[in-house]
């Protein structure tokens, strides 16, 4: 992958869910995130969190609490009886050979405004880090997992946006294509929009 401009950065980045076993090390991550807190935001201060969960016990604390809340969220329901045991062990042994997870989080807001504000702003922090991650050669996986974590140092004031599975790209592999929809499927004026409602309210 070579040096590329902003512009194909954005539109070649995908979401990397095979994993390799190279060490991403803490400054690394720390450049990383470093480089991703240029995000705008509204608040006086940065309103975005991570914890990095990257030591082997960490992880086993960590994937012990995803697959708890799989079971608590009855996300297995849609698997057949006999493939359940196989999908559950495939699921952990993937969360378990993750090299790094970062958790973000962002203030639980006081107002509806607040609350919104925070959630782009570190949603923004998210996008930036898997841009300049990809830059490097590094894939991010964005999840959003509703998992509740009772010994992650997530404070009860704050709310997980992302959990971010990182790990260097296999230069094997072949990349996902994106597809998107034309942007002319996706705007409209203000004048024809405000047309279009009048004529549906009127129906």
């Amino acid at each position: 992958m070579e040096k590329s401009t902003i512009e194909q950065i954005v539109r070649e980045r995908r979401t990397i869910r095979t994993l390799t076993n190279q060490t991403i090390s803490l400054e690394t991550i720390h450049d990383l995130l470093e480089s991703a807190s240029y995000a705008p935001y509204h608040s006086k201060d940065e309103p975005w969190e991570v914890i990095i969960v990257r030591e082997q016990q960490e992880r086993q604390v960590f994937v012990k609490e995803i697959m708890n809340s799989y079971d608590r969220l009855d996300t297995w329901a849609r698997y057949e009886q006999e493939h359940l045991e196989k999908a559950k062990k495939r699921t952990e042994d993937y969360f378990l050979d993750v090299p790094v997870t970062l958790i973000v989080t962002a203030p639980i807001g006081e107002s509806e405004k607040s609350n919104l504000e925070a959630i782009g702003a570190v949603s923004a922090f998210i996008q930036n880090v898997q841009l300049v991650a990809w830059a490097q050669k590094i894939g991010v996986t964005w999840r959003t997992i509703p998992v509740i974590f009772e010994n992650s140092g997530v404070a009860a004031e704050r709310q997980i946006i992302g959990l971010l599975d990182i790990s260097f790209i296999d230069e094997n592999i072949t990349l996902p294509k994106s597809r998107r929809k034309p942007v002319t499927q996706w705007t409209k004026g203000l004048n024809e929009k405000v047309a279009e409602m009048s004529k549906e309210n009127k129906e």
